[in-house]
């Protein structure tokens, strides 16, 4: 086993090599897994350096687009990629091992197995926890600016956003215009922590894809509101699918979105489906017989 460290993630820098010694430490696997350390942006390359070196199983240290990467990277070589929380928000991790614990998870590496996880796809890009298409661009935005250089300089960010919330770039055929779109894996209140289950592996056999109008900063308000509640599908202004065959077909003048927390730019046309099998992974949590 090899463990890929993005020094780039979002929870490395504060303290977070010091946090990944000590659990390794811990867990009695101190001089017996590779570390590498790379920036983001040499993940795809150093993971398939790893891959063709002997490694059957690579460790992700970062968030849940360090993981995607590097499963892409392995895909089809017979690597299984175990992502470890390292990164803001750590949605993978909470999927394939049921927490985001970095100490429990290294600690339970011996009962570990690999599975194969469905995931999403939207044009090309694919994605193991959720895409969202619209103003999440903008948020995603504020949010890495302040990481990097504070509040302050996020304002700029903030300008932008109430422009973004009601550019109403999102269309599909015979179908009102949408300004958020949101498709995730198995229910979107599980991939975004809404919701107090569990996300079941052997029956993530779907995509769930909302859909919001905002006409105002009002309806913003109230739906940012209700999904702090866990209200949000009683929403007159808001409609759900689920789909596992086809795929849906939204068009723009310019659609960016995120992509397992990732930005992409996706042209006029966005075509979203589900994509069993997406990627191989190990996960620590016990399955049923």
């Amino acid at each position: 086993m090899a463990i890929l460290v993005n020094v780039s993630a979002g929870a490395y820098r504060l303290f977070g090599q010091h946090r990944l010694g000590w659990a390794l430490t811990r867990a009695g696997l101190a001089n017996r897994v590779v570390i590498r350390r790379c920036a983001g942006a040499e993940l795809h390359e150093q993971a398939q350096e790893l891959a063709r070196s002997g490694r059957r199983v690579i460790g992700v240290y970062g968030g849940d687009g360090s993981a995607r990467t590097v499963s892409l990277a392995v895909r089809g070589l017979d690597v299984a990629i175990m992502p470890l929380p390292g990164g803001t928000l750590n949605r993978l991790c909470y999927r394939v091992h049921g927490h985001a614990c970095l100490n429990r998870t290294l600690s339970n590496l011996k009962q570990a197995q690999p599975i194969w996880l469905s995931g999403g796809r939207a044009n090309e890009h694919a994605f193991l926890v959720a895409s969202g298409f619209g103003p999440w661009m903008t948020l995603q935005n504020v949010r890495e600016t302040i990481r990097r250089s504070g509040l302050y300089h996020a304002f700029a960010e903030l300008k932008s956003l109430r422009r973004d919330l009601f550019s109403a770039g999102l269309q599909q055929p015979n179908q009102p215009v949408s300004d958020v779109v949101i498709a995730a894996i198995g229910r979107v209140d599980t991939a975004f922590g809404l919701d107090s289950g569990m996300p079941d592996l052997e029956t993530d056999s779907g995509l769930e894809v909302a859909q919001a109008r905002l006409k105002n900063l009002g309806a913003a308000a109230w739906l940012a509101g209700a999904v702090l509640l866990r209200r949000w599908r009683g929403l007159a202004n808001l409609v759900t699918r689920t789909i596992s065959d086809g795929e849906i077909t939204m068009g723009g003048e310019e659609i960016f979105g995120l992509v397992d927390g990732e930005p992409v730019s996706l042209g006029c046309q966005v075509k979203l489906s589900f994509l069993p099998r997406a990627a191989l992974v190990l996960t620590t949590r016990p399955f049923s017989d």
